[in-house]
């Protein structure tokens, strides 16, 4: 009966975690600071096989996109290995940070187990099998 709730607090922490940290990058290009983020990227936590530069928009553009698709529940595997994708470079990066860990064993949890009921997944895939059965 709490797992169709624990599904969607699960998926609702993630995606916080994630979104409020797109915010601030976003807060600092629309303030004329993004070099600020470029050089975060450069020293303090550089993404492998990426330029700063590039690291730095792309990071932010996932951070604000695939934390709301995990979170509604839409392409939920999608946005949920996403995120355990940068769950796994910023651990790599830091290492010394238990959270991280915790986002990678959700966002695993989301790729296996599915989003759960109380998804939009879960309510397009219903609705396409009952008009594929003509119900």
């Amino acid at each position: 009966v709490g797992s169709p709730l624990l599904d969607l607090s699960f998926r609702l922490y993630l995606g916080w975690a994630f979104f409020k940290s797109g915010m601030l990058r976003a807060k600092d290009y629309f303030n004329g600071s993004w070099d600020t983020q470029v050089f975060l990227f450069e020293m303090e936590h550089p993404v492998p096989g990426l330029d700063a530069s590039l690291a730095a928009p792309v990071t932010t553009m996932a951070e604000l996109a695939l934390p709301v698709l995990v979170g509604l529940g839409l392409f939920s595997r999608f946005g949920a290995a996403g995120l355990f994708v940068m769950a796994l470079v910023i651990q790599l990066t830091y290492q010394e940070n238990f959270q991280h860990i915790l986002w990678m064993a959700l966002a695993a949890s989301i790729f296996i187990k599915g989003p759960g009921p109380l998804s939009l997944d879960h309510l397009l895939v219903n609705k396409f099998l009952k008009q594929k059965k003509g119900i």
